[in-house]
This record gives structure tokens, sequence and C-alpha cells, in this order.
């Protein structure tokens, strides 16, 4: 595997896990602007708010805060942007990427 698709790898599970959180599209209708994508998006709202509810589906929101599990999906927030990192050299690999989500789930599990 070349280190060019390694990294489109990285950029890929990154955009996945802002799917997954935001339960928007790659390319969501919602986006106003045209040629905005997923990442686009969460950074330009994160930029501008700094307020992580802001990027969290509404309905999986409420269920994190009231079940105390924020710290974690601030956590895959903070794993999912270093991996669509514009600058590919910046990106983890995908086992530090597996190693970061293992220690986020370890930190909520201890608490």
């Amino acid at each position: 595997m070349t280190t060019k698709t390694r990294e489109s790898d990285v950029y890929s599970y990154g955009v996945l896990l802002l799917e997954l959180i935001t339960r928007k599209r790659a390319l969501d209708p919602s986006f106003t602007e045209e040629g905005t994508d997923i990442v686009g998006w969460a950074r330009s709202v994160w930029n501008r708010t700094r307020y992580i509810k802001r990027l969290v589906d509404s309905g999986l929101a409420e269920e994190f805060f009231d079940s105390g599990i924020m710290e974690q999906v601030k956590d895959v927030f903070s794993i999912a942007f270093r991996c669509v990192e514009p600058d590919p050299s910046k990106r983890p690999n995908m086992r530090s990427v597996v190693n970061q989500l293992l220690d986020a789930n370890a930190q909520s599990m201890s608490k």
C-alpha cells in the first residue's frame, strides 16, 4: 500500500467518523455553500462556535449530554479532525487512530 493510499484511507476514516456523529452525509444537501462537504462544514462550525453541540446531531446531543459521554464524543471529533488534516503528512496513521479511539473508550470506562 502506498503512502498516498494510507493517507487517503485515514482521511476517509475521518469523514466516516464525522458522518456518524453528525448524522450528515459527506456531501449533505443541508450544506448551503456550494462545494462544501462535511469536512468544510464541520471546520467552519467549530471555528465559528467552538461548541461541540453545534456539530453533533441534535437527537444524539441530548442523549450524549444525558448519559455523560460528551467527553468521549469530543475525543472522537478531535480524532476525526486530525484524520482530515489538510496536510496529509500531518495525519495520524491508522494504528495511531485505533489507539486513540481505544484510549478514549478506556478513559470513559474508568469514570
